[in-house]
C-alpha cells in the first residue's frame, strides 16, 4: 500500500513567505509565492522520500494543503 504524505503551506505575514509543515522528513521549504512553493515541493518531495524513507520511494502520494490569501498567492 502507498504511504500518504502531507504538506501544509502556511503563510508567514511577518516575513512574507509560505513555509512547509508536514510529514516528509527533511522537507524545509520557504517561498514567496504559492506557485514557487508548489514547484519546490514537487521537486524535493520525491527526492527526500527516496533518501530518507527508501521503502516508500516507489509507492507514495503527497497531498498539499493551503489556506490562501489571494493577495499573496
Amino acid at each position: 500500500m502507498a504511504k500518504q504524505y502531507h504538506v501544509e503551506a502556511v503563510w508567514d505575514a511577518q516575513v512574507g513567505v509560505y513555509f512547509a509543515k508536514g510529514n516528509i522528513p527533511g522537507l524545509n521549504v520557504e517561498a514567496a509565492t504559492m506557485a514557487e512553493f508548489i514547484e519546490i515541493v514537487r521537486d524535493l518531495a520525491p527526492e527526500l522520500i527516496a533518501a530518507n524513507e527508501p521503502e516508500h520511494a516507489a509507492a507514495h502520494s503527497v497531498r498539499l494543503e493551503a489556506d490562501l490569501d489571494l493577495a499573496h498567492a
